[in-house]
């Protein structure tokens, strides 16, 4: 429970809290470009309401409207823009004729005035709100209008102007835009929460071989002191001449031979791994017979011995030729008959065939989902099995990066009728080649 809280605050902090800021910050910055370009949309419009009013009442300045003379060029009339309402001026009422002649104004504006035809639709409204003027294409409801009042020669009215296609293009553009920033948003949010994951599992991954580490210390610690208080023992009971008996002489002789066996197949094992580590493992690669190295009496006696008794070479065919280091192959055979010793009680068959060398038994096997696990450094399955086998977890990465930097694979499968089946395949020998060191 106090782990899940723990790994719960961790991500609250390093990915959900973060991620929500940025969602936030991105969602308020969509927001302000929103605004924005919808403030520039409107500016654009009330742009072109004050040049299509400065075009008509130009020319409303040159049309008769009352019978009266116009007023000079040089020096027109106050314009009266947005926000300004137009004073009230006796004399200046809407006629029919000034109604008529506006039209006619409005409609040249409109055919002959180039950034006004097929761009903007505009209306112009009488000082009530009447409708004088409208394009053919003014939207019913337009979304958004620039706004401006027209002055005394025009009736004093209001003038519109709104996008001529309804704005839908302006609606395009702003989906478009709030569509690639939320984009961009999401890919933000992603990548922060895929690099929280990642850093979650680095941390849980440091953690693991943190762990594995002290129990491969532990286990190592252990492995070494049991063959040494063996050779220790006998040895004091020999040197204290306390073992009278030749035949108890004898067995303690050969208890110290085979612990001191065990703890240089140790110690080697160590110094392998830290070279394997380190990449300075050098390999004497030779060309030779794969069956007839396995069928040699010194590597099945090593064998026989290992697992006392219990595991016997089958050479089948005539094997291949095949080009490897010999102590390498050496030592990956004696680390996986070990493995198979300590996690089996039946008989250990070594199989030869070809390239590949198979170590059979009748063990338990390998849990489903840690085939793979199993040859990674410090790693050991966790049951009640292998917490009472003695081991440093370093026997089969050792064993596959041997094989690796031999050009070959170690494999595991599934024996069937339950056990293990490892599988050793070495590369095959290029006749013209007589091997080299690597």
């Amino acid at each position: 429970m106090a782990r899940m809280i723990r790994e719960t605050r961790t991500f609250l902090l390093t990915i959900a809290l973060p991620a929500l800021f940025v969602a936030a910050g991105g969602a308020k910055l969509l927001l302000y470009m929103w605004d924005g370009l919808w403030k520039e949309e409107q500016t654009e419009l009330d742009l072109r309401a004050q040049l299509i009013a400065d075009a008509i009442e130009d020319r409303s300045r040159d049309v008769d409207f009352d019978g009266r003379e116009p007023p000079p060029h040089d020096d027109p009339p106050p314009r009266f823009r947005k926000h300004e309402p137009p004073p009230h001026r006796p004399g200046h009422r809407m006629t029919s004729e000034k109604r008529r002649k506006l039209i006619a104004i409005c409609e040249e504006v409109r055919t002959n005035t180039s950034w006004v035809a097929g761009c903007a639709a505009f209306e112009v409204a009488g000082r009530r709100g009447e409708r004088i003027y409208a394009t053919p294409d003014w939207p019913a409801s337009p979304n958004l209008a620039g706004e401006c009042h027209l002055g005394p020669a025009s009736g004093n009215g209001t003038l519109r102007v709104a996008r001529a296609d309804g704005g839908s293009a302006m609606r395009s553009r702003t989906v478009a835009i709030a569509a690639v920033g939320a984009v961009i948003v999401l890919l933000l949010v992603a990548t922060l929460v895929a690099g929280g994951v990642f850093f979650l599992k680095s941390i849980r991954r440091e953690q693991r071989e943190s762990r594995r580490k002290t129990d491969f210390i532990d286990n190592v610690s252990h492995e070494l002191r049991t063959p040494l208080a063996g050779i220790r023992l006998n040895a004091e009971l020999l040197a204290e001449n306390r073992i009278r008996d030749e035949e108890r002489r004898r067995g303690a002789l050969e208890s110290i031979l085979t612990e001191s066996d065990r703890l240089e197949r140790m110690v080697s094992e160590l110094l392998d791994f830290g070279r394997l580590e380190k990449g300075t493992r050098r390999y004497s690669m030779e060309m030779f017979n794969l069956a007839e190295f396995a069928s040699g009496v010194a590597e099945a006696e090593g064998v026989a011995s290992i697992s006392n008794g219990r595991a016997r070479i089958s050479v089948k065919g005539p094997g291949a030729l095949v080009t490897a280091d010999k102590d390498a192959l050496r030592q990956i055979g004696v680390n996986l008959v070990t493995n198979a010793v300590k996690y089996s009680e039946d008989e250990i068959v070594v199989e030869v065939e070809g390239n590949e060398v198979r170590f059979m038994d009748r063990g338990r096997g390998i849990p489903p989902g840690c085939e793979e696990r199993i040859f990674e450094r410090f790693y050991r399955v966790d049951d009640s099995l292998t917490r009472r086998v003695n081991g440093s977890g370093l026997g089969l990465s050792i064993a596959r990066a041997l094989a690796r930097g031999m050009g070959g694979e170690i494999t595991y499968a599934h024996r069937p009728g339950g056990g293990s089946v490892f599988t050793l395949t070495l590369a095959l020998a290029d006749k013209h080649d007589g091997g080299a060191d690597k």
